[in-house]
C-alpha cells in the first residue's frame, strides 16, 4: 500500500492544487479512482463551524482544490458532512469557508442532516446497527478529507475517524453514551468505518492542530498533504509524522486487526517525502494518561474531580446551549450557572470540542499534575 507525502507551504490555491495532484500521482493518479460521471463525495471535517485559521476543520483551500480536481477528472463532486451538534451543519459549513469553496469550484454542498439516512446492520464489536447519511452509501467514490489533529480522547483523529461525521443528528451522542472510553469509542468508529467503502483519503496537513484537539488546540505549521487509497494506512503514516507511535492509535490498530486496511508501517510504501524528514513533535495534551496502568488511568479520568475534570467558565460561557444538546450523559446545566455534574460526566470531551467560545476547560489538580509529570519522567519523555 502506498501513502504519499508532499510538502505544501501555504494555502494559496494553485500551490495546494499542485500538491494534491502530485500526491495523487504518486499513488497512481486521480484517473485510477474517479471515472467520468462518477459522483464523488468529499467527506470533509466541519465540526461546528470554526474559521479556517483555527485549524480545526478541513481548510477551504484544500476542499476547493480537490473539488476542482474531481471536476477536471470528469467526476461530479459532492462536499458533505454533519456538525457535531444537531442543527448546526448549515451554519458550520458556511463559517468554516467550506460552503464558499465548494460553490466557487463547482461542487454540490450536502448537509447530512437533510439527506436522510440508511439503517445499516454492522457486524461490529460495539455497534450492530447505525444510521448512515445516504450520500455516503449512494456515491460512486467516497473520499475522506480529514484535518491533521490531536484528539483529547483518541489521541489522534484522521481519515478513519473522519467518518464519524456520516452519522447525522443525535446519533453521535448516542454512540458516545454507548462507547464512553478511548477503547470502546475507537472500536465503534471502526465499526462505522467497516460499513463504508472509501476509495481515497486526502489529508490537510498544511496547518495541523496540536495540544487540546480536536478544536481547542494550537495551530502548527506541518506543511504536508497526504494521500492514500487506504484510510488506515494514511492514519498510520500521519500519526507517525505527528510524533505518535502508530500502533498506539487504537482506530488504526483495530482496523488493521480486522483486515479493514493496512495499519502496520513496515507494510506501507511511503512515496514522496520521508516520514523522518517531515516528522514533528505535536504537543499531546493528556497524552500520558493512556500510558498509565489501566487502574490508574481509570482513576485519573473517572474518579474524583479533585484529580481531573471538565468545567465551564461562567465568564466565557455565552449560554448558547450547544454543550447541553451534545452531552451524551446529560451532565450539563446552564442555569442558574454553568455546571457539569462530575458524577455523570463520562469524559468524552464533546462539550470541549464543540464550544466555539472556549468556555469549556480541562482541569487537572496538583495531585494529577504531579502524577503525570512523574510518569513522563519515568517514561523518558
Amino acid at each position: 500500500m502506498k501513502v504519499s507525502i508532499v510538502k505544501c507551504e501555504d494555502y494559496e490555491h494553485r500551490r495546494v492544487k499542485n500538491a494534491i495532484l502530485r500526491s495523487l500521482e504518486l499513488i497512481g493518479g486521480i484517473g485510477e479512482i474517479v471515472k467520468a460521471g462518477d459522483t464523488v463525495l468529499l467527506k470533509v471535517n466541519v465540526i461546528i463551524g470554526f474559521p479556517p485559521e483555527r485549524a480545526a476543520t478541513t481548510h477551504p483551500a484544500v476542499v476547493g482544490a480537490m473539488t476542482e480536481i474531481v471536476n477536471e477528472a470528469g467526476g461530479i463532486p459532492w462536499v458533505g458532512d454533519s456538525s457535531g451538534a444537531y442543527g448546526y451543519t448549515a451554519k458550520s459549513l458556511e463559517l468554516s469557508g467550506i460552503k464558499g469553496a465548494c460553490e466557487e469550484y463547482g461542487g454540490k454542498l450536502i448537509n447530512f442532516e437533510s439527506t436522510g439516512a440508511y439503517s445499516v446492520n454492522i457486524e461490529g464489536q460495539i455497534l450492530k446497527t447505525v444510521n448512515i447519511a445516504k450520500p455516503a452509501i449512494d456515491c460512486d467514490v467516497l473520499v475522506s478529507m480529514p484535518k491533521m489533529k490531536t484528539h483529547q480522547l483518541t489521541k489522534y483523529t484522521g481519515a478513519v475517524k473522519n467518518f464519524y461525521g456520516v452519522i447525522p443528528g443525535s446519533g453521535k451522542a448516542a454512540i458516545h453514551r454507548q462507547a464512553p472510553t478511548e477503547e470502546s469509542l475507537s472500536r465503534a468508529v471502526v465499526d462505522i468505518y467497516s460499513a463504508l467503502k472509501p476509495q481515497l483519503a486526502v489529508m490537510d496537513g498544511i496547518v495541523g492542530m496540536e495540544g487540546e484537539g480536536a478544536t481547542n488546540g494550537t495551530p502548527i505549521a506541518s506543511n504536508v498533504i497526504l494521500s492514500c487509497r487506504d484510510c488506515v494506512a494514511l492514519d498510520a503514516v500521519a500519526s507517525e509524522i505527528m510524533g505518535f507511535p502508530h500502533n498506539d492509535i487504537l482506530t488504526t490498530h483495530f482496523a488493521n486487526e480486522r483486515g479493514l486496511g493496512i495499519g502496520e508501517l513496515d507494510k506501507i510504501e511511503v512515496m514522496g517525502e520521508r516520514i523522518k524528514d517531515v516528522r514533528l513533535d505535536f504537543k499531546k495534551s493528556r497524552y500520558m494518561y493512556y500510558k498509565l496502568p489501566a487502574f490508574l488511568g481509570k482513576f485519573i479520568f473517572k474518579s474524583a474531580e479533585n484529580v481531573s475534570k471538565v468545567a465551564i467558565s461562567e465568564n466565557d460561557c455565552k449560554r448558547c446551549g450547544v454543550c447541553i444538546e451534545s452531552c451524551p450523559a446529560s451532565a450539563i446545566t446552564l442555569e442558574p450557572a454553568p455546571l457539569i455534574d462530575q458524577e455523570k460526566c463520562i469524559k468524552c470531551y464533546c462539550c470541549h470540542e464543540l464550544c466555539r467560545n472556549g468556555a469549556v476547560k480541562l482541569k487537572t489538580s496538583f495531585i494529577g499534575r504531579r502524577l503525570l509529570n512523574r510518569m513522563k519522567y519515568e517514561a523518558g519523555d
